[in-house]
């Protein structure tokens, strides 16, 4: 099993916390550790892998360009545009503060 995944950074302060799960995408509450997580579900093997630097990249990239084709993109999804645009503005702001990481998982199934 592989997945990718934005949690809240560990050692965080509960306010801190607070603020990266309203940042975050949805399912970013959990306190608890990715793998611990995952070897709950029966995994082993488990292992994983901070992508944050490469993943804000991707955002500023995808943030930009979004941007550049605001009105061809409007007449496509309409009003959803300002709150796509403003979820991935928040999502970079909350990665260049330290509250969210991109993580990639990955693990063997138990038998």
């Amino acid at each position: 099993m592989a997945l990718s995944t934005i949690v809240a950074a560990p050692g965080l302060s509960r306010s801190e916390h607070r603020r990266a799960v309203r940042l975050g995408p949805r399912a970013t509450n959990s306190t608890r550790p990715i793998d611990t997580l995952v070897e709950a579900a029966r995994f082993d093997a488990v292992e994983v892998t901070d992508v944050t630097s490469s993943f804000l990249e991707t955002a500023r990239a995808w943030h930009t360009e979004f941007a550049q084709h605001e009105s061809e993109l409007r007449d496509i999804i309409g009003p959803t545009w300002d709150e796509r645009q403003k979820e991935r503005g928040e999502i970079i702001q909350a990665i260049e503060k330290g509250l969210l990481l991109r993580l990639l998982v990955s693990g063997t199934a138990r038998i």
